[in-house]
């Protein structure tokens, strides 16, 4: 993937769609289907979420940009068609009673004026939400690609459940940085058993090394990022551009309002400054002492991988709990570490026309 530093990233520009009734095909079709084609510059969009409402829920487009929508009646619809990096598509089309409705979805890239955006360093959150759209559009386009993830996220486990793998590591540090204890496991998860955000309920009892029960943090997945609750109870700042593991990264610092007495999570999201994808995720726990007794702080690194074309799921986490200093026992640990490694997926229903998975 090419990377490139500019203020001026890529073009949020109006979608348009061309709606056309193909006569000759369309006595050889059935007469209550709704396709079409997403495409941008002549290029496919694939995995696009196409949504069709009243009466249709939310599908992917192909990796051809193609989708099929069938029993559809005649009628007035609202149509939707969004995809990471453009601006979502909303309009009103009309199916008649004899034939196809077919169209042709033209999107333009995202342009975010970097240089428009105000750096700012964290601070006390007193105003939580998202930004207003007619006071700061650059700082909202960027944080509507955070919602654009996780809600692309969100349809992806609902939609087109998978089960997944996880190997995990877990090792205690003492002080001298050795290894003092040191164990590992396999655990399988299911896309579908997602623990929603609750504010201040951020540490659960959760299965340790060998299925063990103790206090576990519970990270945000993607789809927690652009909950209306997540949202509504943080506050995100822009921290501008960094470069991190080979790669230019657009950063957004999150803080729970101060309104949260009780501990809750902040951190980092750093979105790709090209593709605006969320690639890692940092967790840290407010207040530690507070829910997890005997701990000086905690942090959490997520890095997502894509698996097909923008659609993400979490490839590695990296947490590190650093507890208070013991000098009434003979080996005091400094840190506990736990590493976790995706190994593979498998998908309940396949997403359409889709190739070999890549992680």
């Amino acid at each position: 993937m090419a990377w490139i530093h500019r203020s001026t990233i890529r073009s949020l520009l109006a979608v348009c769609a061309v709606a056309a009734a193909s006569r000759g095909v369309a006595a050889q079709q059935r007469p209550d289907v709704v396709r079409g084609l997403v495409r941008s510059g002549g290029a496919a969009v694939p995995y696009a979420v196409v949504a069709l409402e009243p009466a249709r829920g939310q599908e992917f487009s192909d990796d051809s940009g193609a989708f099929r929508l069938a029993g559809v009646p005649p009628g007035a619809y609202r149509l939707l068609v969004r995809q990471i990096g453009f601006r979502p598509f909303d309009s009103t089309v009309v199916k008649v009673a004899a034939v196809p409705l077919v169209l042709s979805i033209e999107m333009q890239p995202l342009v975010v004026e970097l240089s428009a955006i105000t750096v700012t360093t964290s601070r006390a959150c007193t105003a939580p939400g998202p930004p207003d759209s007619a006071a700061a559009p650059q700082l909202a386009a960027l944080l509507e690609q955070i919602r654009e993830n996780a809600d692309r996220y969100a349809f992806l486990a609902d939609s087109y459940p998978f089960r997944y793998r996880m190997s995990r590591k877990f090792a205690d540090y003492d002080q001298m940085g050795r290894v003092a204890s040191s164990s590992s496991d396999v655990v399988q998860l299911v896309s579908s058993n997602r623990v929603r955000y609750q504010p201040g309920y951020v540490v659960k009892t959760g299965l340790g090394p060998n299925d063990s029960l103790m206090p576990r943090i519970v990270l945000p997945t993607l789809s927690d990022f652009g909950d209306s609750v997540f949202q509504a109870t943080h506050c995100f700042y822009y921290a501008g551009t960094v470069d991190r593991n080979g790669g230019r990264y657009v950063r957004f610092d999150y803080v729970p309002t101060e309104a949260l007495r009780t501990p809750d999570i902040e951190g980092e999201v750093y979105l790709d400054a090209l593709s605006f994808q969320i690639r890692i995720a940092t967790v840290r726990l407010t207040r530690v002492g507070r829910a997890m007794p005997g701990l000086l702080s905690t942090s959490s690194t997520i890095t997502f991988a894509e698996l097909y074309p923008n659609v993400l799921i979490p490839r590695r986490v990296e947490g590190e709990l650093v507890p208070e200093p013991r000098y009434d026992v003979r080996t005091p640990i400094a840190r506990y570490t736990e590493t976790q490694q995706l190994i593979d997926i498998r998908f309940e229903r396949a997403l359409p026309a889709a190739g070999p998975p890549g992680r």
